[in-house]
């Protein structure tokens, strides 16, 4: 027995000494700087099978670890734009430090880099998704927004804005840098896709949190992009100009001047084809910003004209700055747009509750200038202090004609119709600025920041209105022909509007947190602000004299005319907020990190009217807030995200006043003063993982919302003409009003998988979303739930085999279900509407310069209304040639909708109604186009350009040195 036991120990402890595990480690710098290099590939024994091949990225201060089980090691360190690192690593103990690195960048780069293992798809960095740009090839001429569309989670929704993982993208840095500040369009737009080493995907945290470490639940969907070596000092960009048949033309410039720490960048564009390039601020919303959460805010809607859709003229100019120094860092842009829409638009509408349709087609001419400017200066005194500066400005204006006319049918009947002709004129700003100082003492763990802001707006506007509108008639002896019941009792309103409506707002905040241990924290936190608002929206009668919008306000004075009670108002409003917060934080080394904290807020809300009657009125508002995040990486390659949060919003000035607003005489709302706060109760749910060695990615996101007191409408359909200080609202039109119900849910599902297609040298992505809203409504005193359901697929399949040959395939069915209950008597409403999309895209580069281009969609859908039937194919075709020593010149032939069948058409649910819009759009024109691209780079030449692999390589991808994630 003693034998058998000892022939067992020496087998153990030989099978022990066979697998011994040796732990490989270092830091990776590059030898041109010293700074760090995150995300360079470590492979350990490269050349063996895959059962002794490990792999492993460096992390954001360019240190890794990674395990082999191999009695002699290959050390093989790659990254882009740097020459490889090699190491023998014999028999050692359980743990070999490589110490510190130093990778040399090369001289030049004149063909792809050639390691045995292929480039990662994506990693996992704690909270941070890298994609690695060399695995996903695009075209020369490919855009960031090109590269990023081909990775796994990346769409674009239907208003063309990015959304990454369900989410749509709010901010882009470069090189860890605030590039054209919250204007996401222009930054993917502007950088080319050749300039990428890696795209980093995460959720933005306020300065304060990034600082301290405390999470303050202030997050925006963000993604940095790190440029490969070389381009910190260069200058790359291009110019173009085309013109083509109807008059169609295109012209633009954009210009990259990156030299070490100071990067410019420079563009302007202009053209008639929509092409808008950036993202169209609501320029009314600029009344509500940054006071819409505190209920304050003007709705200026009625004085501007859309200029959303429909065919655009657009010009814009733009101007970025980075720049690093010793102990500060600034960066700040400039951006000019403006945009001329001429829009047609049918907009259908079926009830719910009962058989009511209504149509209203709209004409509108309208033309938008805005201006936009920011800085941030960032001031590092010493180790322990930082000081942020973040100005900001806006300044906008908008006016121009529009008409509409309206008819409803009930039972299949004439109801009501409608004519109405407006022309607008509306101009705001909206300056603010805010300071902040964080210290962090001796004593690890322990933090102080002071901050405040300050900031003020202002709105003023015109407009005239000139409605005729009528219901049917109950006299049965009549015919009921439409030509004679449609208009039979006809009213009308002619009016013009004033309004002027400056405010200015003030906030302060201070939090301390106290270390509990080396891995917990206390923060206390208090915040104040106050906001002060005042409102003229004046309307009077249109008279001859007051026809034209030009010196109203003169003549108003002049003639001593008094403002119309039903439709003006005069008031000041201020409102004030206490916030008090008690954060805990628990951190177990990389493990796990749990952010939890409780707040009370409290405000007050004063409402001083002055026209048309004396009214004062106060409201106040508290609310116990609870915040939960729980961050977990079971692996290096996982990250699991759970947050709960309760937040409130309070009801907004014209959800407030009993003011009636009758733009639209058929369609009348008016506020409800005894409206409630609103409670959300949300959770959210992000988990990812990256498998580099088989190079493939899974993203899963979701997210619940419950409402309680929900400010939804109360919709009553008039059974007969209502005055209201002589102003007639007519029968059969709609009276809408806010009210609180309780019964709100939302919960989104978002799933995405990518994997790698070696036989065809392609990526194929696979995602799946899911969205379900029930909505609370009452109409005429009954309370219905909507409850809609989405399911949608995404399937595309990507080209990685080189810039000669760039493909997209992609296929999105989607299906959309819809039921309405009546709570009194449940009876149910259904409705369908099924949609697919089938697209293709193509780049291919042939023979010396030669290249040709093309884009097609086919779309499908039909549904339980007869609208609903779609069937079109929109084809766009090129073909140029690259010339000059560096093929840096192209011209190009280029065809839009060459079938000529393109359309808008939309469908939405809305609380009681679905909602089918179809709108004018640019149809098949030709140009003829030229582009002159420049850079600086070495390696640009023309025996690899537009014919071979981008020179990446296929390791790297992750942050060049100094390329972090966003400010830190």
């Amino acid at each position: 027995m003693k034998r058998v036991i000892g022939l067992f120990t020496l087998l153990v402890l030989t099978t022990a000494a066979a697998t011994a595990q040796v732990t490989i480690k270092g830091r990776v710098i590059g030898s041109d700087d010293g700074k760090p290099i995150t995300g360079a590939y470590v492979i350990i024994n490269a050349s063996e099978p895959d059962a002794a091949k490990r792999t492993s990225l460096t992390d954001f201060d360019g240190n890794f670890q990674v395990v082999s089980r191999e009695k002699n090691t290959n050390v093989t360190i790659t990254f882009i734009g740097y020459q490889n690192y090699y190491r023998v690593v014999g028999e050692a103990k359980q743990t070999v430090d490589l110490g510190t690195i130093r990778l040399s960048p090369e001289a030049q780069v004149t063909q792809a880099v050639t390691v045995t293992a292929k480039a990662p798809m994506a990693v996992v960095k704690g909270d941070t998704l890298q994609y690695n740009a060399a695995a996903f090839k695009t075209n020369p001429d490919a855009s960031s927004e090109d590269l990023l569309k081909k990775m796994p989670g990346v769409t674009t929704n239907d208003d063309g804005a990015v959304e990454v993982h369900g989410e749509t993208l709010g901010k882009v840095y470069v090189d860890g840098k605030e590039f054209f500040a919250d204007d996401p369009a222009v930054a993917l737009k502007t950088l080319p896709a050749d300039v990428i080493a890696s795209i980093q995907v995460f959720d933005d945290k306020s300065d304060e949190s990034k600082f301290s470490g405390f999470d303050d639940g202030e997050r925006i969907k963000a993604i940095n992009i790190v440029t490969q070596n070389g381009v910190s000092n260069s200058v790359f960009g291009k110019a173009y100009a085309g013109y083509g048949t109807d008059n169609r033309y295109s012209a633009g410039v954009a210009a990259n001047i990156f030299n070490a720490d100071q990067r410019w960048t420079v563009l302007a564009s202009s053209n008639n084809v929509n092409n808008q390039g950036f993202t169209l601020n609501d320029i009314a919303g600029a009344m509500t910003g940054r006071r819409g959460g505190m209920g304050g805010g003007i709705d200026a809607s009625q004085f501007t004209t859309n200029v959303r859709g429909g065919i655009q003229t657009t010009t814009m100019a733009g101007l970025n700055y980075q720049g690093d120094f010793e102990k500060v860092k600034i960066s700040g842009s400039y951006f000019f747009n403006n945009v001329n829409a001429n829009i047609w638009q049918i907009v259908g509408r079926e009830y719910q509750s009962q058989d009511l349709l209504q149509n209203d087609t709209t004409r509108s001419q309208g033309y938008n200038y805005q201006h936009r400017a920011n800085l941030r200066i960032e001031w590092n005194p010493n180790e322990t202090n930082r000081i942020f500066f973040t100005p900001r400005i806006t300044y906008s204006t908008n006016h121009g004609n529009s008409s509409s006319m309206s008819l409803s049918l009930l039972n299949g009947m004439p109801n009501t119709s409608g004519n109405n002709r407006y022309a607008t004129q509306l101009g705001t700003y909206d300056a603010s600025a805010n300071l902040f100082w964080m210290h962090r003492f001796e004593k690890a763990g322990r933090t102080l920041s002071i901050g405040g802001s300050g900031g003020g707006t202002n709105g003023w506007g015109e407009r005239t209105q000139e409605s005729v509108y009528g219901s049917i008639s109950d006299d049965e002896s009549l015919n009921q022909s439409v030509a004679q019941t449609i208009g039979l009792t006809y009213n009308e309103l002619n009016q013009i509007g004033i309004l002027d409506a400056p405010g200015y707002d003030l906030s302060g905040r201070i939090s301390y947190s106290e270390p509990l241990s080396k891995s917990s924290r206390l923060q206390f936190s208090y915040r104040f602000s106050y906001d002060q608002s005042d409102s003229k929206k004046l309307s009077y009668n249109l008279t001859d004299e007051l026809a034209s919008l030009d010196a109203i306000r003169d003549l108003i004075t002049e003639l001593g005319l008094d403002p119309d009670p039903t439709t003006s108002n005069l008031f000041n409003r201020d409102q004030t907020r206490h916030v008090g917060t008690i954060g805990y934080n628990w951190v177990k080394q990389k493990k796990m990190n749990l952010n939890a904290s409780i707040s009370y807020q409290y405000s007050t809300l004063n409402d001083d009217e002055t026209y048309p009657r004396m009214l004062t009125s106060q409201y106040n508002f508290d609310a116990w807030l609870p915040r939960v995040r729980f961050e977990f990486n079971p692996s290096q390659m996982e990250h699991l995200n759970i947050e709960y949060r309760r937040t409130t919003s309070t009801p907004t000035v014209n959800q407030l006043q009993d003011l009636y607003d009758i733009s639209d005489p058929l369609n009348v709302s008016v506020g409800n003063p005894n409206l409630k706060q609103s409670y959300t109760d949300r959770i959210d749910i992000r988990y990812n993982r990256a498998n580099p060695e088989k190079s493939n990615y899974f993203h899963l996101f979701g997210r619940v919302n419950f409402i309680q007191n929900y400010i939804s409408t109360h919709r009553r359909f008039l059974t007969e003409d209502m005055v209201v200080d002589g102003t007639t609202i007519v029968k059969g039109a709609q009276l809408s009003s806010p009210v609180n119900l309780n019964g709100y849910i939302s919960a989104n599902l978002f799933s995405m998988y990518g994997f790698s297609i070696n036989p065809i040298r392609s990526n194929l992505n696979i995602g799946l979303m899911y969205m379900y809203t029930r909505t609370p409504s009452i109409e005429d005193n009954i309370e219905y739930r909507t409850n809609s359901n989405r399911v949608n697929l995404n399937l595309s399949l990507t080209s990685n085999i080189s810039e000669a040959v760039d493909f997209t395939v992609a296929y999105r069915p989607g299906i959309t279900f819809t039921t309405g209950r009546d709570q009194q008597t449940q009876s149910r409403t259904f409705d369908r509407y099924i949609r697919s999309d089938l697209s293709a895209f193509l780049n291919l580069y042939l023979w010396k310069g030669l290249f040709i281009n093309l884009d097609a969609t086919w779309r499908n859908s039909f549904g339980t209304q007869a609208s609903y039937s779609q069937h079109y194919a929109l084809l766009n075709a090129g073909i140029g040639y690259k010339f000059l020593k560096y093929r840096q010149a192209e011209v190009r032939i280029s065809g839009y909708d060459l079938l000529n069948q393109n359309r808008a058409f939309r469908q939405s649910t809305q609380s009681s109604y679905i909602q089918t819009t179809l709108s004018n759009v640019l149809q098949r024109y030709f140009m003829v186009s030229f582009t002159y691209k420049f850079d600086t780079r070495k390696g640009r030449n023309a025996d690899n350009y537009g014919t071979e692999d981008r020179p990446a390589g296929p390791m790297g991808g992750g942050p060049r040195p100094g390329g972090g994630r966003g400010p830190r």
